[in-house]
């Protein structure tokens, strides 16, 4: 009944609009359900003493923090944010319900900017995009425990807000230091902030707006946020032969790759690994019966995201009319041009390895793309965002009633590393 009262039609807004605010709930609720259930490897316990000797005094705040996966140190600050919460959060679950919240916080910050600052008749792919960033199963993995990436939501908002309103003293002062600081939060951010700056200037540029820009304003916060930058450059950038790039992440644009496979939520292999194949895929398990509706599900929501990319080459072969793109506003196709092509080329340039984890430089905004391509097909949508819901549900289900799995991966979840206290 709730999908059949969803539709397109302008006389619907209203309950598609609760639809929507109940996938952020839900969406709320996943990212804070069974807090001791997260990943508790090695970088997770690294990350939570590190910050907790810093919180007490005991340790300096640090140049240089955890070794990249292109073979780079991270900037000190990647451990800063932790100590910060730290202050605040004396053991391993409080501070991981200090990240999940800000998570939390972060979705419902775009859903006002977008309910505050874009006409009412533009909001529909904004909103459904949110709710389904809200309910999927990587992004509510990465909000879930101690681990540098799972900060990237809460900046990209920042970055986000300040870039929209660029042409404020204000705006331009924030988008110039949260540039700055995400990528010392972590090393994707700055694929983040040059492409956008670089697409910025060439759009502004072309649509004359170049001037108006609050230059000086983002130029002082620049310079401010990246003064912790100089000592990590210092001592890093000798050592920058260490860097992993290859020619084959420059032929194959794994950046979109990862978008896809991202948005439409089918990439749990990542935190999984083998485990992904051989049990995961089996789930849910019902009294004790593998259902196997995993399959169906990833299979539906794979032929999701290669649809709009058969259309998109299909249109241009037959030099049909413009898409749907068109008749949205040109701040929203701006930004996915921007994050698209602007982020995504110089990622594809430099040659590194993306990571599905890196995608998160991008949020909200992949799986707004996501639904931008279905933006008149309103119960398709609900349909994705439940089906993602359903997934990342189970795999919450799944890693509760496994406690994880040794080795490589998720691994073996933190209530069951460490000594339960004796209730009498």
């Amino acid at each position: 009944m709730l999908l059949r009262g969803v539709n397109s039609k302008p006389h619907h807004p209203q309950l598609q609009l609760l639809v929507i605010i109940l996938f952020l709930i839900a969406g709320s609720c996943l990212r804070l359900l069974w807090a001791t259930d997260m990943e508790w490897k090695s970088e997770e316990k690294w990350m939570f003493e590190q910050a907790q000797q810093i919180a007490s005094g005991t340790a300096p705040l640090p140049i240089i923090g955890m070794l990249s996966g292109a073979g780079v140190p991270n900037p000190g600050m990647t451990v800063w944010w932790f100590a910060l919460i730290a202050n605040f959060a004396h053991d391993p679950i409080s501070m991981v319900r200090w990240v999940q919240s800000l998570n939390v916080l972060t979705i419902w910050l775009f859903f006002s900017f977008v309910m505050s600052q874009i006409p009412p008749n533009h909001r529909k792919p904004w909103l459904w995009g949110l709710a389904i960033a809200s309910v999927n199963p990587l992004a509510v993995v990465l909000s879930r425990k101690i681990w540098i990436p799972d900060l990237l939501a809460p900046f990209c908002f920042l970055v986000f807000l300040g870039h929209w309103f660029r042409q404020k003293l204000w705006g331009g002062f924030l988008w110039g230091i949260a540039g700055a600081f995400i990528g010392q939060v972590h090393m994707g951010g700055f694929f983040l902030a040059s492409g956008l700056l670089v697409w910025t200037v060439w759009h502004d540029y072309k649509h004359h707006t170049l001037k108006k820009i609050a230059w000086v304003a983002w130029l002082i916060g620049s310079a401010l946020g990246s003064i912790p930058l100089i000592p990590w450059a210092w001592a890093v950038l000798p050592h920058m032969k260490h860097y992993r790039h290859s020619i084959v992440a420059l032929l194959v644009p794994k950046f979109y790759l990862q978008w896809i496979t991202t948005a439409v939520g089918v990439n749990l292999s990542n935190p999984l690994l083998k485990v992904f194949w051989k049990n995961f895929l089996f789930e849910p398990v019902i009294f004790g019966i593998p259902t196997y509706l995993m399959i169906p599900a990833h299979i539906f929501l794979l032929g999701i995201g290669l649809y709009p990319i058969y259309r998109f080459f299909k249109s241009r072969r037959n030099s049909q009319s413009r898409d749907s793109v068109s008749e949205v506003q040109p701040e929203l196709n701006f930004y996915l041009q921007a994050l698209a092509f602007g982020v995504g080329g110089v990622f594809t340039l430099s040659g590194v390895n993306v990571q599905p984890y890196y995608i998160i430089v991008v949020f909200p905004f992949l799986y707004i793309w996501l639904a931008l391509c279905y933006h008149k097909q309103v119960k398709l949508l609900a349909i994705i965002a439940l089906m993602q819901l359903f997934i990342t549900f189970t795999f919450l289900v799944f890693i509760h009633r496994t406690g994880g799995f040794p080795g490589r991966g998720y691994g073996i979840v933190y209530r069951l590393q460490v000594e339960q206290p004796h209730n009498p």
